[in-house]
């Protein structure tokens, strides 16, 4: 007793003695000469020119003083430059000399420290590091950056992954003192995003393949903003569409705890010994962790080494796992027991159990380490604080922001750099690109479509799927000419980049991709090649991505307009793929088809006869409008999907409404058709929308009528004029004369509208700082928005409707009908406000 009692004194006084020192401890003070000697050394030195030392200053001196042992460790010199003194060139010369520390490597100056960020000994230690391991610690602001890491790393090594609230934090210290011993070993990640955490721990609620780290007895859980440390098993996952197990350690990050950890990570997942288990050693038993043994013969080795392996994975970093001869157990210990269990504490006895699953096993070991660091916060506990609902800038953020904790699995898309872009174009002939920013909340909802494309056209030697993140790599961004996120672009060798504009989902860009591959226009040499074409006999295969035949007819003397053809095809691609033909027997089918060349002549569905349109202006504009209108059904059930294509600002919307095919429903679909054929009906958009296929055309019906009428039900509305909204008479059968007549009356003023849809703006949900209002404090109406009073009266529905024909024509309109702004299937995001932008040019000229 009096030995221990020396002992413990003796190490007591050993830690007081360390104390004194490093309190009593100078921080070096160098003249010129040594300043310069240092730098010729070619060491790395951290040197303060100081020139007063007011209170904030004394305190930078006295950490500064503390973490200059600590630096030293690592070969770092830590001193100080009197600039009083010692006038030292460009430094002491600097207006802000007091507010920054320099870190050189050799003479070269590696950076500069603003003093405030180096506020205690930890922040000191930390940044040194992280600036030293700069090439060995990588830097994510997304999950798709630690996905990207993950991928490369498969098969090669592990991953040490870090979230810490700051940098400087005694974590980020305690990580950066293990980066520079096990650097080399492991590849080091760190995040201090906030987003990265919360979709981390979004993937460990629901991820079957993350595996919990139980904190060890005694040791109290950090709470949601503290650090986290996953470590990624990649060096096992030898599959590339293989996912990289995530190890999720739950101690607090010190280098201690980090050590220790690894160290278990480096024994064997199941230890094999031909020992008696109260003779049998591991690190497990060295660090007082829970030991469990599984015994086994000769008989079911295979079946024991399965089951150990997963009860080893659960309990990975918690428990060790001994697989053990039964012939090794001491005769006294009964021949049933399966299982051995030593508890946590060191040399206790083994309990010798009987135990027929997994999961018993699993219990009985986190029961324990639940009951004995009962001040432990509970895994699904701590995550309930991460459940909430962020407030998103606008409605399409709020309606997908769930996807932005999902991860994809994108190992088919290759990750693309400066370096890689331009490279892979020239070695495959088809790359398709995908332009984003993690981030973007579009970006990262169409990241699961464009995973699935991949997914489909896997097998496909000649196409590739690529990305490249514009955050990362925003110079091959401009160069490409992305203005928005995201951007999807398809890269032929020896042709021009193509863009597609369609809906962002999988059916409509995977035909994008197919299509875009065909050579367009194709050919034709025969007319019985033309005939067997419309009639779908040469284009089977590509009828899963489109079915629509076009053929361009013209004589070969119509030299003009077959050019205006080939550029009309080519600004198609990806849309359609039209034939021609351009041989002297053209007539013939023209004249067969009731036609003048040059022509059209297409089939709009297998069901329909062959049409011809006559070119009167072949120009390529006028080709490609004909062949648009080509494609349009006359009476067409909307969807999501194809709205944009039928919607017109200046043409009413007349849409019926059904939910099921009876007698009644059939009738009125009938009526519509037939009147979609009279000329009186062109002006209008006549469609029909199926609310069992289409579940977002009920929420539609409620907008446009404040209620839900009884189906089936006809809707007119007229978005260019004020969004007034009409009803046909519900008690009366919807037949041609009857729509006609009710159509007449609406256009004399003689029905009244049921509803006026609202105009709104699409604003975020909270009002930004105004700082132009605070401007005005200032200067009393200096930022102030000037409007004439007549700007807001209620323009006559004529005139509306020619200014809206107008921005039809120039292409400047934006849609804003309720359709669209309720589906929520938009292609970018939104820009704000007309009202914001005036006020920000009107200071601008101000300014």
């Amino acid at each position: 007793m009096v030995q221990w009692h020396s002992y413990h004194c003796l190490i007591l006084l050993y830690v007081g003695y360390c104390n004194v020192i490093i309190c009593t401890k100078k921080l070096h003070t160098l003249n010129q000469q040594h300043f310069i000697n240092i730098l010729q050394s070619g060491k790395t030195s951290l040197i303060y020119f100081k020139k007063t030392a007011n209170p904030a200053i004394r305190h930078f001196l006295e950490q500064l003083k503390k973490s200059s042992e600590s630096l030293e460790e690592y070969g770092i010199t830590v001193a100080q430059v009197d600039c009083a003194i010692e006038a030292v060139p460009k430094y002491c010369e600097d207006e802000d000399i007091l507010k920054k520390a320099y870190l050189f490597q050799g003479n070269l100056l590696l950076r500069s420290f603003a003093t405030d960020t180096l506020f205690d000994v930890d922040a000191i230690v930390a940044n040194i590091l992280f600036i030293l391991l700069f090439n060995e610690i990588k830097y994510v602001y997304s999950l798709m950056d630690l996905h990207d890491i993950e991928n490369d790393m498969k098969g090669r090594g592990d991953i040490i992954f870090t979230f810490v609230r700051a940098i400087g934090v005694p974590e980020h210290r305690a990580i950066m003192e293990t980066a520079f011993v096990y650097g080399t070993k492991y590849q080091f990640v760190l995040t201090t995003e906030q987003s990265v955490l919360e979709g981390l721990e979004s993937i460990h609620r629901n991820g079957p393949w993350v595996v919990p780290v139980s904190s060890s007895p005694g040791l109290k859980d950090p709470d949601t903003s503290s650090a986290r440390l996953w470590f990624c098993h990649c060096k096992m996952a030898t599959d590339k569409n293989q996912p990289c197990k995530r190890t999720y350690f739950k101690q607090p990050l010190t280098t201690v705890n980090i050590h220790s950890y690894l160290k278990i990570l480096e024994a064997p997942l199941v230890a094999e010994i031909n020992l008696p288990p109260e003779e049998v050693s591991t690190i497990h038993v060295q660090l007082k962790l829970p030991v469990v043994f599984l015994f086994t013969q000769r008989e079911t080795y295979e079946h024991d080494r399965i089951t150990a392996e997963s009860v080893a994975w659960q309990l990975l970093g918690s428990a060790g796992v001994v697989l053990v001869s039964r012939i090794q157990l001491h005769p006294n210990v009964p021949a049933d027991v399966t299982v051995g269990y030593r508890p946590a504490g060191g040399d206790l006895p083994i309990n010798y159990l009987v135990i027929s699953s997994v999961e018993e096993i699993v219990d009985l070991v986190k029961g324990e380490v639940k009951n004995v660091s009962s001040g432990v916060k509970d895994e699904e506990e701590e995550n309930e604080d991460l459940d909430f609902i962020g407030i998103q800038d606008d409605e399409v953020a709020e309606a997908i922001s769930a996807y932005m904790w999902k991860e994809h699995d994108l190992g088919l898309i290759q990750a693309l750099t400066d370096i890689s872009f331009p490279t892979i174009l020239e070695t495959i002939p088809h790359v398709v690109v995908l332009f984003y920013t993690a981030w973007d909340a579009v970006s990262m909802a169409f990241l699961q479509s464009y995973a699935e494309v991949s997914t489909r056209l896997a097998d496909m030697k000649d196409l590739v799927l690529t990305r490249v993140n514009c955050g990362d790599w925003p110079v091959v961004c401009l160069n490409e000419g992305v203005t928005h996120f995201p951007t999807v672009k398809i890269y032929t060798q020896g042709d021009r980049p193509l863009l597609y504009t369609g809906m962002l989902g999988v059916h409509s860009l995977l035909k994008f991709i197919m299509l875009s591959r065909i050579p367009t226009p194709v050919l034709l040499t025969s007319t019985e090649d033309v005939e067997a074409y419309l009639k779908g006999d040469l284009h089977s295969d590509l009828k899963p991505q489109w079915n629509i035949p076009v053929v361009g007819l013209f004589s070969s003397e119509m030299k003009e307009e077959n050019d205006a053809f080939i550029e009309a095809a080519y600004s198609l691609r990806g849309t359609m793929v039209l034939r021609m033909y351009i041989q002297k027997d053209a007539i013939y089918l023209s004249q067969k088809f009731g036609v003048a060349l040059p022509a059209l002549v297409f089939v709009r569905d297998e069901k329909s006869d062959i049409e011809a349109i006559h070119l009167e202006k072949p120009s390529k504009e006028d080709i490609v409008s004909a062949v648009k209108s080509a494609m349009l059904e006359t009476f067409p059930e909307v969807t999501v999907e194809n709205f944009p294509s039928y919607f017109h600002p200046i043409k009413p919307l007349l849409i019926l409404f059904i939910d099921n095919d009876d007698t009644k429903t059939s009738k009125a679909r009938n009526e519509l058709e037939q009147l979609t054929k009279l000329r009186d009906a062109q002006t209008y958009t006549t469609c029909w929308i199926d609310l069992r296929k289409t579940h977002v055309g009920k929420e539609i019906l409620q907008v446009y009528l404040n209620y839900l009428p009884q189906l089936p039900a006809l809707v007119l509305v007229q978005l260019s004029c004020h969004g007034h909204v009409f009803v046909f008479p519900e008690g009366e059968l919807i037949s041609t004369v009857g729509v006609l007549h009710w159509l007449e009356k609406v256009q004399t003023g003689q029905e009244i509208p049921k509803y006026n849809l609202q105009r709104k703006e699409w604003t975020p949900p909270r009002a930004t700082y105004d700082f132009l209002a605070i401007m005005d404090i200032v200067r009393p109406g200096f930022a102030k928005q000037r409007i004439p009073n007549s700007a807001n009266q209620e323009k006559p529905c004529e005139q509306e409707e020619s200014e809206t024909e107008h921005l039809h024509e120039s292409g400047e309109e934006e849609v804003q009908s309720e359709f669209v702004a309720t589906s929520q299937n938009v292609q970018g995001t939104p820009t704000q406000p007309d009202k914001q932008k005036k006020m920000q040019h009107e200071l601008h000229n101000e300014l």
